[in-house]
């Protein structure tokens, strides 16, 4: 019977190498005892074909350590499961940190306009907190732990849900190119948290008037053009300051933005205020012919990577110290739907696939609410005598 002082005490026979012993109360537990070490492995057959697996040294495993091993070895075997192509399986399943460097940038390069953004949430949430980890090893517990301690570190849900929605894509990539030993995203149990919107900017024409004011005394003198073309057209920040002069069609007054957010391009329609704002530019001195961009930076004569400064100064004269730039685009949905734009049509201008992310931007002011709940005075309000 197999103790610690049996294995501790085999001696190997002069002349030969090692010794090798079967442990007789435990299938397939062998003991391989050489000069320098004492080493456990577990043997068994599987599809015809005899197989071996180390299972540790003695004595940092003790006798019963390895035919607890041993035992559950041998339970997978039963259950169908070949142990040593499992290892196989996993040296060869990457680790998020492997997959998103190796395949999700050159992907994400090819099909999003910019990495920066999604770089920036890789490295400060997703790489340090899994990035070590296979992507099979990841479980629905370890997701639903780390959505829990996002939330107690206060980021906001549309923060949480970022990363989530990043670190989704990853599987869903791996699973379209498949990748072996990586299993389906919905194994993570990924769920959204609800995002509540907490700027619901409908810009009045006082705020526009002021803002107005603020621009043209603001020392950034390209920053006039770029709010202004925000407000007349609801593009996002980022489309505008790269937006360059071959790209609009002043036939067909549209503007075509090669690669949109969703990764696709889309044009946007140019309204005649829109079209005075180009035009208003190409008329100013600070208009350079010879630049490709419609906004560049005097600078750099790049597009401009920071408005934060100037901006923040702005806002502040105007008397709107938290506009943000985005809650331009919250105000032209608005404003449109105010004025009657059906939301389908909005969403469609705003270059939206879904009509959900369209509602989100889409808030009618309190003047309108105001004129639609009278609407009830002309019938119930005269019949009751209170008109």
């Amino acid at each position: 019977m197999w103790t610690n002082k049996f294995i501790a005490n085999i001696k190997i026979p002069t002349g030969k190498v090692k010794v090798t012993m079967t442990d007789p109360d435990t299938t397939g537990l062998t003991v391989e005892v050489r000069p320098t070490s004492r080493r456990f492995f577990f043997r068994y057959r599987v599809d015809g074909r005899n197989r071996t697996i180390p299972i540790g040294k003695f004595p940092v495993l003790s006798v019963a350590d390895a035919r607890k091993r041993a035992n559950d070895l041998s339970r997978q075997i039963m259950m169908g499961f070949d142990p040593l192509e499992q290892k196989r399986l996993n040296r060869h399943i990457p680790t998020i940190s492997h997959f998103y460097n190796t395949y999700y940038l050159p992907f994400s390069k090819h099909h999003h306009r910019s990495t920066k953004g999604n770089n920036s949430i890789y490295r400060h949430h997703i790489g340090p907190r899994m990035g070590h980890k296979r992507m099979d090893q990841i479980t629905k517990l370890m997701v639903r732990q780390w959505l829990n301690d996002l939330s107690d570190k206060n980021y906001s849900s549309a923060m949480i849900n970022r990363i989530m929605i990043l670190f989704g894509q990853l599987y869903t990539l791996a699973n379209e190119l498949d990748v072996e030993g990586v299993p389906p995203r919905s194994a993570l149990g990924i769920k959204l948290l609800r995002s509540v919107q907490r700027h619901n900017t409908h810009l009045t024409s006082d705020e526009v008037r002021r803002l107005a004011f603020a621009l043209d005394h603001s020392p950034n003198k390209h920053l006039k053009y770029i709010i202004s073309y925000l407000l007349m057209t609801g593009a996002r920040r980022s489309e505008a300051v790269h937006a360059k002069w071959e790209h609009i069609n002043f036939t067909t007054r549209t503007w075509l933005v090669p690669i949109a957010k969703s990764g696709q391009p889309r044009h946007i329609y140019l309204s005649n205020a829109a079209i005075r704002v180009l035009d208003e530019l190409r008329s100013s001195e600070i208009f350079d012919p010879d630049n490709e961009y419609i906004f560049p930076n005097p600078r750099t004569h790049k597009p401009f990577s920071c408005l934060h400064h100037s901006w923040k100064i702005v806002r502040e004269e105007a008397g709107l110290p938290d506009l943000r730039i985005h809650d331009l685009r919250h105000s032209y949905a608005s404003t449109l739907v105010n004025n009657g734009v059906s939301i389908y049509e909005v969403q469609h201008l705003l270059g939206h696939n879904s009509i959900k992310t369209t509602q989100r931007y889409a808030h009618l002011s309190s003047e309108k609410l105001f004129q639609s709940a009278a609407v009830a005075d002309g019938t119930y309000g005269k019949a009751l005598g209170m008109t």
